[in-house]
């Protein structure tokens, strides 16, 4: 990254995390509060892109889509699964379909709860977006704490 500077600021007005360079400093209006902490070339590097990607709002953003994602597939997987134990279950107990059908049931029942589930995380998404109202002063104020780059 050679000698440039990332700088988080954090909601604590004054308190950042600096990576200069190779060296991890934790400072309050100017002034150190920590030593700075000595970090190899390629640690700095790595530290360097992820202070640049907490920067980014859309990487968070990217990051709630992608565990709500997860969470949904592990809930269709979870139907999927119950379905094949039905399947297997007709199989082995052939004149009786008894077990098979309660698993199908059931597999129908996890199928419709993750619908349901995503449809209610949709909803709750959407109300909060319709009650979003930007604060235009607070937004003033954060880009007042950034020192101009050129």
């Amino acid at each position: 990254m050679g000698e440039t500077s990332n700088v988080i600021r954090t909601e604590i007005r004054g308190l950042e995390l600096r990576l200069d360079g190779q060296q991890l400093v934790l400072s309050q209006d100017g002034k150190v509060l920590v030593a700075p902490i000595a970090l190899h070339p390629a640690e700095s590097d790595r530290l360097g892109m992820e202070i640049a990607k907490a920067q980014l709002p859309e990487w968070n953003q990217l990051e709630e889509a992608k565990q709500r994602a997860e969470l949904l597939y592990r809930r269709y997987l979870g139907s999927w699964l119950v379905m094949c134990l039905a399947a297997f279950s007709a199989y082995v107990g052939y004149p009786s379909y008894y077990l098979c059908l309660i698993f199908a049931a059931l597999s129908i029942f996890l199928w419709w709860r993750a619908g349901y589930e995503e449809q209610q995380a949709d909803r709750a998404a959407q109300a909060k977006r319709n009650e979003f109202q930007p604060n235009w002063n607070y937004l003033r104020r954060r880009l007042e704490e950034v020192p101009d780059t050129e």
